[in-house]
């Protein structure tokens, strides 16, 4: 395990001052999306301070079944989830997000994420905030500290779950340049074809596309990669 983002709760006295308001209004929307396990987490902690709980009457959805079953046990109540899927791409897909003209939908995120799923719902008439909970930053560690895990641990394949993430190993391996070429032939599981499109783009040769973010469609693109 490499973290290439490290999360955090948000230190810009400014942001916590418009989250602390902004959560005092929670009852205006119609819709709670919470887009990752960490949106949750650091959502809910917020709330808590802020609020009582969440609104009775607002529909909550998240963004896969990993993140829907940890909302629905710290929040209690029923969370909907994309049959298929753990991405923005099949979270708009929902039936609750197709007809939103006029809606007041909060999005819990970290900061600087996608504006697929928020542009995908403005196109659709609704009003769109976003709660941005958490931050997430580059991390501090080195292209040598990451050769040397993967020299040490003998590894020989990648995963990735993040665009973000992505970029960051990409920029890592090209610092390292006496070795990365060997890297750039190693195989990575990815969860999403907007990722895969990605990091064939940054020159990785071997990309295996798994079904989705969570763990067990990981694990199964790496057994087939096994076998």
């Amino acid at each position: 395990n490499f973290p290439l983002l490290e999360i955090g709760t948000i230190t810009e006295e400014s942001r916590i001052n418009l989250l602390r308001y902004s959560i005092t209004r929670l009852d205006d929307y119609e819709i709670l999306i919470f887009v990752s396990k960490n949106s949750v987490k650091y959502g809910a902690a917020i709330i808590e301070e802020n609020w009582h709980k969440l609104p009775i009457d607002s529909e909550v959805i998240a963004i896969g079944p990993g993140t829907a079953k940890m909302a629905s046990e710290i929040f209690g109540c029923e969370v909907i989830h994309p049959g298929d899927g753990s991405i923005s791409e099949d979270l708009v897909t929902l039936p609750s997000l197709i007809n939103v003209e006029g809606k007041r939908i909060a999005i819990f995120r970290g900061t600087e994420g996608r504006e697929f799923l928020a542009d995908s719902l403005k196109a659709r008439g609704a009003k769109v905030d976003y709660f941005e909970v958490y931050e997430r930053n580059s991390t501090k560690k080195s292209c040598h500290e990451l050769a040397e895990v993967i020299n040490k641990n003998h590894i020989n394949v990648l995963t990735i779950t993040s665009g973000d993430s992505l970029e960051i190993l990409n920029k890592l391996f090209l610092e390292s340049s006496n070795t990365s070429s060997n890297f750039f032939h190693m195989p990575m599981v990815v969860p999403s074809a907007r990722i895969a499109r990605l990091a064939a783009e940054f020159g990785f040769e071997q990309v295996k596309l798994a079904q989705g973010a969570n763990t067990e469609s990981m694990i199964s693109a790496l057994c087939e990669i096994a076998s």
